[in-house]
C-alpha cells in the first residue's frame, strides 16, 4: 500500500507529499535526523536498517523514527479531490461507492480503491517489471502472462544475466588478485563461482536459441499464412471457372435440345415430302391400316 492518490495532489504543500511514492501522505512518520517525513508502508517497504532521506540525502536510524500522530491530525483537514470521480471533501471524510474506472468494481474507501489500482486491478495498465532492463511495454495486467513471452520481454531478462555475469566476473578478479601464491587449497568461493557462471551460460544459450526458435517459428507462421492467401485465391479462381463451365455446359445443352426439335421437326416434313405428287396423281396415305381393317 502506498500513499493517497488525489486530483489536486500537484497544489498541495509539498510537506504533504510523500518523497518515495510521491502521493499523500499516508501515517506520515518522521525522520529525526532531518526532519522530513514519509509514509509507514513505504518505510516498511524499504527493510534497511539505515533509511537515508530521498530529499536531503542525511541518513537517520530506524531507532530515530518517529510515527507523527499530530502531523497526521493536522492532515485531517486537507481538501482532497478525489481522483476517480468527482468527489471533493477533507481527508478525514470516508468517500463510499467508489467504483475503479478501468474494470468498474466496487469499492467503499479511498484507500481500498488505491490499493485496487496499484495492485489488484486487472485492466489496469502498467509498466513491465523489467523496464528498468529495456522492457519499456506497457501492458495491462491481466495479459502480464503472455507479455513474458514476448521477445522484447526475454531480452530483458538476457541483459539482467548478462548483467549478473559481468559482477560475477568483477567478483572473481578481485577473488583471482587476492589470491596468494602459498594457498594450497583452492578457494571454495572461487569454485562456487566458477559454478554459478557456467550454469549462466547454459541458462544464456539456452534462452537465446529460445528466442531464435520464436523467431523462426514466426518467419514460418508468415510464410504459411501467406501460402494460406495464395491458395485460397487460387481456390476462389478455380470456383470462378468451373461455374463458368457450367453454365458453358448448361448452354451447350439448351443448344442441342434445341437442335433435337429441329432435327424431328425436318425428318416430319422429309415424311410429308415423300407422299407429295408432282404429275397429277393423287397419292393416299393411309395409316393405321390394321386398325381399319
Amino acid at each position: 500500500m502506498v500513499g493517497i492518490d488525489a486530483r489536486n495532489k500537484y497544489i498541495l504543500d509539498t510537506k504533504y507529499i510523500c518523497p518515495v511514492c510521491s502521493l499523500i501522505l499516508r501515517d506520515p512518520v518522521q525522520l529525526s535526523k532531518c526532519g522530513h517525513r514519509q509514509c509507514q508502508t513505504c518505510l516498511n517497504a524499504e527493510q534497511e536498517t539505515t533509511i537515508k532521506c530521498r530529499q536531503c540525502h542525511s541518513e537517520t536510524s530506524l531507532t530515530d523514527i518517529v510515527v507523527d500522530r499530530g502531523f497526521k491530525n493536522d492532515m485531517k483537514s486537507l481538501d482532497i479531490d478525489c481522483s476517480f470521480c468527482q468527489w471533493t471533501e477533507t481527508l478525514d471524510q470516508s468517500h463510499l461507492n467508489l467504483k475503479c474506472e478501468y474494470c468498474g468494481e466496487q469499492l467503499n474507501s479511498v484507500e481500498k480503491i488505491n490499493q485496487h489500482d496499484v495492485s489488484e486491478c486487472q485492466k489496469l495498465t502498467v509498466n513491465c517489471i523489467l523496464k528498468e532492463f529495456g522492457c519499456n511495454e506497457r501492458i495491462a495486467r491481466v495479459q502480464m502472462k503472455d507479455h513474458y513471452l514476448t521477445e522484447q520481454h526475454q531480452r530483458a531478462i538476457i541483459n539482467i544475466v548478462r548483467q549478473m555475469f559481468s559482477q560475477l566476473n568483477d567478483n572473481q578478479m578481485k577473488i583471482d588478485l587476492s589470491r596468494t601464491t602459498t594457498a594450497a587449497a583452492r578457494n571454495p568461493v572461487a569454485t562456487e563461482l566458477e559454478e554459478l557462471y557456467e550454469i549462466f551460460n547454459i541458462l544464456i544459450g539456452g534462452i537465446e536459441t529460445l528466442t531464435n526458435d520464436e523467431q523462426r517459428l514466426t518467419n514460418e507462421s508468415l510464410q504459411i499464412q501467406i501460402a494460406l492467401l495464395t491458395l485460397k485465391e487460387d481456390l476462389s479462381k478455380v470456383k470462378l471457372s468451373i461455374e463458368e463451365s457450367n453454365a458453358y455446359l448448361d448452354a451447350i445443352k439448351h443448344n442441342q435440345d434445341i437442335l433435337n426439335q429441329d432435327f424431328t421437326s425436318l425428318e416430319e416434313k422429309i415424311n410429308d415430302l415423300q407422299y407429295v405428287s408432282y404429275d397429277g396423281t393423287l397419292i393416299w396415305k393411309i395409316i393405321n391400316v390394321r386398325e381399319k381393317m
